[in-house]
């Protein structure tokens, strides 16, 4: 007889996971029906989010028997549902501590533990994390995009190989997953983390709902929340988000890359050798092609994109044309 299944998806950040995460809630009954189970997670300490919160608290951060109340609740509730897999999703468990896989060890002797892991290339994912961050309340990140680039805290998230690493040290079945590769574009998100969830546990194909993931803004204002945040100018966020989808929709082009083409190459060498291990172990190998930027980080806030971004907040009948 096969073991019961505990499928963790730990993210990472900013490789759709809020649109994931989101069908995974709103399909709870009919993953029930399929034998797996979704927990409740309407436990703090953000309840409102449909994500496992509660476990990512308690594997960072909960003492030993915080964590042991969290595991019990856990497998009080898969036992009561009588499902065969247990599928628990947070971007947070991809965070660089150990502490984290440590809480799930207990698990890999008794349950056979499969995690699935979404990865941007390096600076790709610097450039989304910064423009998070930026916008998070609990963080209002204020450093420079340099600074925080090449900060402790942001370069040990860029070494994938260690982080999948700790999981497969503690006995886990990994699945990794380029987010921005091929299989994605042509096959959609959703269809893919279902394919790559039914190859590794050996069950259905769970035919989730395919949900479109919430695209970052542009980076002009990431620049703009940055300063406001360094100067620790207090604003309300959504006006501003609304502003800046308007002005897109009226055509101002697009402004995807900050890094500069000198980082970034920096940037991908410094991970190079990871990246090689990578591919050696877990089969992910990026693409090379660069974006069409300038040499130097875009760091500096854009005149005419604030102004038209204050024009279109005040209303004012004389805003300024956005360019073709």
């Amino acid at each position: 007889m096969n073991r019961p299944q505990i499928v963790l998806h730990i993210g990472t950040h900013k490789t759709g996971t809020s649109a994931l995460q989101a069908a995974l809630d709103g399909s709870r009954e009919h993953l029930l029906q399929r034998g797996v189970l979704y927990p409740d997670t309407r436990r703090p300490p953000w309840p409102e989010l449909p994500k496992h919160c509660s476990v990512y608290q308690a594997a960072a951060h909960g003492s030993a028997d915080e964590q042991a109340r969290e595991r019990d609740a856990l497998l009080s509730e898969w036992q009561a549902s009588r499902a065969h897999t247990l599928l628990i999703s947070e971007e947070g468990l991809s965070e660089p501590d150990e502490k984290i896989p440590e809480f799930f060890a207990p698990w890999a002797a008794q349950h056979d533990l499969v995690v699935i892991c979404l990865l941007r290339r390096q600076d790709l994912f610097v450039e989304a994390l910064f423009n998070q961050f930026v916008r998070e309340a609990a963080r209002r990140e204020p450093r420079p995009l340099l600074t925080f680039a090449r900060g402790q805290a942001t370069r040990a998230r860029l070494d994938y190989h260690g982080l999948l690493s700790r999981w497969a040290a503690i006995g886990a079945r990994v699945v990794a997953i380029d987010f921005d590769g091929a299989q994605v574009r042509e096959n959609g998100l959703m269809t893919t983390f279902d394919a790559a969830l039914a190859h590794a546990t050996g069950r259905e194909l769970l035919a989730l709902p395919e949900r479109r993931a919430n695209s970052s803004p542009d980076m002009r204002l990431a620049l703009l929340l940055n300063r406001l945040n360094r100067q620790r100018i207090a604003y309300e966020l959504a006006p501003l988000l609304q502003a800046t989808r308007g002005l897109m929709h009226q055509g101002l082009p697009p402004l995807r890359h900050l890094l500069g083409r000198d980082e970034r190459r920096r940037l991908l060498a410094d991970v190079g050798a990871s990246n090689e291990r990578l591919a050696a172990d877990f089969g992910i190998s990026f693409s090379r092609e660069l974006p069409q930027e300038p040499s130097c980080a875009t760091e500096d806030l854009d005149p005419g994109f604030t102004l038209q971004l204050l024009a279109s907040l005040t209303h004012s009948p004389s805003r300024p044309s956005v360019p073709s």
